[in-house]
């Protein structure tokens, strides 16, 4: 696993790392913040400035570009990875629409329901509006 990094992207890590730290320690207000985040910008900006004049190794440049593109095995190759993202793309643009009309059902049966709640409120409403009415009267008539 180790001989895989590269000691640049082992500095980058480290350096993130240290940076994280001092901004939980300066979030936190506790001692040495402002240390660890100096440290942390330092060591990033030292490998963002050594990795400006990294060379890139056989493994690292694109391979696929390097074809001939008048190949016509690889324009077929080309079209068929093309048609297979398509298709994904499809299948996942069905799925979306599929949520969303799911959305729009829910959407309507609330829509409905506060319909209903709506008309049920008014119906207590005017209800109300006549035993108080009614109330009114009798107190009225009682007083003479």
């Amino acid at each position: 696993m180790l001989k895989n990094l590269s000691v640049t992207n082992m500095l980058y890590g480290i350096g993130a790392a240290i940076v994280i730290l001092g901004a939980l320690f300066k979030i936190q207000h506790w001692e040495g913040g402002s240390l660890l985040l100096t440290i942390g910008m330092v060591t990033e900006a030292v490998v963002f400035a050594y990795s400006a004049f990294d060379k890139k190794t056989e493994n690292e440049t694109d391979k696929s570009r390097r074809t001939d593109p008048y190949d016509p095995k690889a324009i077929i190759d080309a079209q068929k990875e093309y048609v297979k993202e398509i298709k994904g793309a499809i299948k996942n643009i069905s799925l979306i629409n599929e949520v969303h009309q799911n959305q729009l059902k829910l959407v309507k049966g609330s829509t409905d329901a506060y319909k209903k709640i709506n008309t049920e409120a008014n119906s207590l409403a005017q209800q109300t509006y006549f035993m108080s009415k009614t109330y009114y009267s009798i107190l009225k008539a009682m007083k003479g």
